[in-house]
């Protein structure tokens, strides 16, 4: 299974997915941010850092998360070659909306799966306006997740376990992880669907 996370806009949690995934299905990450961390953050044997001025490396069989930086990358036409599915994180605000379509726009060239995940949602209809917003201006049947807002996806990424993992913590920490891990499941099963 070889998936591409990628969306121009920063900041919308391109990362945290990448490494949600990747532990969830131990899968190396490919990082093509050249602003990204999860190669301080996470096992050198799990993050393969790729330099902006470099290929990415073609991988023709194994597992892996290739996490674009927020930006239009060349290199996306070479890894959606062997790649099973584009996903592409958004958070449902104004200033996210715009670039996401464009992002769609240029993931929807690879001709392969685009799932669009709606992240940081406070509201529930903040993520169904701006689902439908999508569909309206693309005039397309897109799929979708969402994934609420909550700090324990950052504490995660932050200390490179996975939530789903944290949830099997004792005490407070099992508590707090609880709701995301069962959303976190349910997006990873949703994931697996494309392989």
């Amino acid at each position: 299974m070889q998936i591409i996370i990628f969306n121009q806009k920063g900041g919308v949690g391109k990362s945290m997915l990448a490494t949600q995934i990747a532990l969830h299905y131990d899968m190396t990450i490919i990082e093509l941010d050249p602003y990204g961390v999860l190669s301080k953050t996470l096992d050198d044997d799990r993050v393969y850092k790729v330099e902006l001025d470099e290929d990415a490396p073609e991988i023709k069989s194994g597992d892996a998360v290739y996490d674009f930086g927020g930006f239009d990358d060349k290199r996306l036409d070479v890894v959606s070659k062997t790649s099973n599915l584009i996903i592409i994180p958004f958070n449902p605000t104004i200033n996210s909306l715009g670039t996401t379509l464009e992002s769609y726009q240029r993931a929807k060239e690879q001709n392969i799966p685009i799932l669009f995940v709606v992240n940081a949602v406070i509201k529930e209809q903040d993520a169904i306006e701006a689902i439908d917003y999508i569909k309206e201006s693309t005039k397309d049947d897109i799929e979708y997740f969402v994934l609420p807002h909550t700090r324990a996806l950052q504490t995660s990424e932050n200390e490179g376990q996975s939530i789903i993992e944290l949830a099997q913590s004792s005490g407070l920490r099992r508590h707090t992880y609880k709701k995301i891990s069962s959303k976190m499941n349910d997006l990873m099963k949703l994931v697996k669907e494309y392989n």
